[in-house]
């Protein structure tokens, strides 16, 4: 069904099994051969998702920023007739085809070279490179193909083909995810950006202390790091998100800014070891040591050793294994003895464009330090969240890394901001998701913009939920539902993603909303819908029983439409109603403004249906049912609470509560203490 043009530079070329194309290159930068093409022959297909950075509606359209890409990689909805605009740097690519199946297209990151997607005069091209100086002969795996009917299979099938190629990266379901990214956590960048000291950070830990919310871990962001030169705050990015000064700024040396942390972290460090509420704390690094590289000027001593020149002010790691892993070790084993149990490491896409030009393959260079930084976070810390990491050479680099970034930066009352961030959150994880758990960032309790919907659609991120406001203005009413009174976030089963309607829509444009699934505990779901238009406009919004499907389907399991229907919870207008297998309209909505509609889907079994704990998001996570009849039902809560169950009878009873009937077949039973076993009879 594939057939690939022959390109430029093509020695052999051949399909091996498992979807995998895998090629002789020959790479020659003296002869102006830099860069090997591929013409590709797609199948008929009527509609396709391509991602790529800085494509329409991004923050900034207009830059073409490869392999860079930042935290900018976009999921754009195009026709066949698009084909031939695309941008550089395509990482995946979703076709529907006019049978009806659905293709998934990987762009293969190798030991030595890099490829990616773009347009051409022909048609779309596949495209590689070291980004070296130095003549390259090499065979390579390429691409990675997968058709299936399930737009959700195919996506897990091409990434399975390409793990069964390359042991550079695991796959989700091969890691755990930290404890610690199991719980509330709070962040200083959005609040503070880089104007941060020992003596805030001290005030800021005591009003966490102070707030009624179970704040369990604090990640101290970037502005503490000891740099070259004298910098006024960074104020601006252009739209890609990295310093406008960028190549000025570069790391001298691995302890704090003494100037802004007298004690190092020491103070700091104690002040968490007494706190009643804070178990641990992350610390932010720069994967290139700094934004502009290491200073050649520098305090790193002996380090220096395996350090190499890419200019006469910039140094990096030498592109050997032992000189990379004497950097990465020696600067994360340094964060692991001054307490901090996870890093956040950001600028990670930007290590090829910095040893481009300087070295003789800058892949190999980039491969092999985050390889090294891999190791390193393994041996000496519990985690790591990965940031401007929207390059397929990080993606294909996660072996141990649970969480990556999937948007650009959350903005406090920035609308358009909110509305691109959301879009992009859910609609990258469609791909990143096959390797890690996504980061939808931190978010502003209190902004009066979006505040509400960022609170509900972290719940359903399925990665950390952190916050950032400032000492006093958190809103514990947006906060507390989404995790138990312990601190312990209540998350879904799968990242949250596209239901198959709003896959290859365009939501900034389309009448429709933009609409994500979750799957949760016991067949149960949560559904959310978007109004993301600009200019803004009122949209639909349909709630199908193939969305509920579709939740099953994220996690490799056939959910088929209950035959006693589901009950849909509504959490936004505290009401609910039952959506019967054979009801072929669903249930319609509308939003005709920024907004969003939350809803959770629950089964009807032996004619019960478990909610959940009330007032918390995803309020079936909270609850764990151990055996059901039509006559009865047993289940247990995690926390103290209301435990609303819809059962379609003139009574319920429970020895353990009271049954209170508060809607038509809803009962609330008041949980005093926290893992309370209930059994609840007719």
């Amino acid at each position: 069904m594939y057939l690939w043009s022959l390109g430029m530079n093509v020695d052999s070329i051949r399909q091996m099994p498992h979807g995998i194309l895998v090629a002789d290159l020959h790479l020659a930068p003296d002869e102006n051969q830099d860069m090997w093409t591929l013409n590709l022959e797609l199948p008929e297909f009527t509609d396709a998702l391509y991602y790529a950075p800085f494509q329409k509606h991004a923050i900034n359209p207009d830059l073409d920023l490869w392999p860079e890409a930042y935290n900018q990689c976009h999921p754009l909805p195009v026709s066949p007739s698009d084909i031939h605009d695309l941008k550089r740097g395509g990482m995946f690519l979703l076709l529907r085809l006019t049978s009806g199946s659905f293709v998934a297209i990987l762009p293969i990151v190798s030991t030595e070279v890099m490829t990616w997607l773009q347009g051409t005069d022909s048609g779309l091209a596949l495209a590689a490179s070291h980004f070296g100086h130095m003549e390259l002969n090499v065979t390579a795996p390429l691409l990675a193909v997968a058709e299936n009917t399930c737009p959700y299979a195919a996506v897990r099938d091409v990434w399975g083909a390409a793990r069964k190629q390359l042991d550079s990266f695991h796959l989700r379901e091969e890691k755990a995810l930290p404890e610690v990214f199991r719980y509330l956590g709070w962040c200083t960048w959005e609040q503070y950006r880089d104007d941060i000291s020992e003596s805030l950070i001290l005030e800021a830990i005591d009003s966490i202390e102070r707030e009624d919310l179970p704040i369990r871990w604090v990640l101290i962001d970037d502005g503490h790091l000891q740099i070259s030169g004298a910098f006024t705050s960074i104020t601006a990015d252009g739209g890609a998100e990295a310093p406008d000064d960028a190549q000025d700024r570069k790391l001298a040396g691995f302890q704090p800014d003494l100037n802004k942390f007298p004690h190092g972290w020491e103070r700091i460090q104690n002040r968490i070891r007494q706190s009643k509420k804070i178990k641990w704390s992350g610390i932010w690094l720069n994967f290139n040591g700094y934004w502009g590289g290491i200073a050649s000027e520098n305090n790193l001593g002996a380090i220096n050793q395996h350090l190499c020149a890419i200019s006469e002010v910039t140094k990096l790691p030498k592109s050997t294994a032992e000189d990379a892993g004497a950097f990465y070790d020696a600067w994360i084993r340094q964060q692991a003895e001054s307490g901090f149990n996870f890093i956040k490491v950001d600028n990670e896409s930007q290590n090829v464009p910095l040893y481009r030009g300087s070295s003789s393959n800058a892949v190999r260079a980039a491969n092999v330090n985050h390889q090294a930084l891999e190791d390193a976070v393994e041996k000496h810390l519990d985690g790591m969240i990965n940031c401007m990491a929207h390059s397929n050479l990080c993606a294909f680099n996660a072996r141990f890394s649970q969480v990556t970034r999937c948007s650009e930066d959350y903005a406090k009352e920035d609308l358009w901001r909110a509305k691109h961030h959301l879009h992009n959150s859910f609609g990258n994880m469609l791909w990143m998701g096959q390797t890690i758990w996504g980061d939808h960032d931190m978010f502003h309790s209190s902004d009066p913009v979006a505040g509400a919907v960022m609170a509900r659609s972290k719940a359903i991120s399925g990665g950390p939920v952190y916050l950032s406001d400032a000492s006093g203005d958190f809103d514990p009413e947006l906060v507390r539902p989404l995790c138990l009174s312990s601190g312990r976030i209540l998350m879904p089963l799968a990242p949250a993603v596209p239901v198959p309607s709003s896959l290859f829509v365009d939501p900034y444009e389309a009448d429709a909303a933009f609409c994500v699934i979750a799957p949760l505990v016991d067949q149960c779901a949560v559904w959310a819908a978007y109004n993301l238009t600009s200019p803004e406009k009122s949209v639909s919004a349909v709630l199908r029983m193939e969305d509920y499907s579709a939740a099953g389907a994220l996690i490799d399991e056939n959910w088929e439409a209950p035959a006693e229907g589901l009950i849909v919870w509504d959490e936004v207008s505290q009401t609910c109603a039952r959506m019967l297998a054979a009801d072929p309209e669903g249930l319609s909505f509308s939003l005709k403004t920024f907004s969003d509609i939350f809803l959770l889907l629950s089964p009807v079994f032996h004619g019960w249906a478990v909610i959940g704990l009330r007032n918390k998001y995803l309020a079936p996570q909270a609850c764990h049912v151990h055996s059901r009849g039509h006559e009865y039902l047993e289940l247990s809560c995690e926390d103290a609470g209301k435990l609303l169950i819809w059962k379609q009878a003139d009574s319920v009873a429970c020895e353990e509560g009271e049954v209170v009937p508060v809607g038509e077949h809803l009962w609330e039973i008041q949980l005093r203490k926290p893992e309370s076993r209930v059994t609840l009879r007719l």
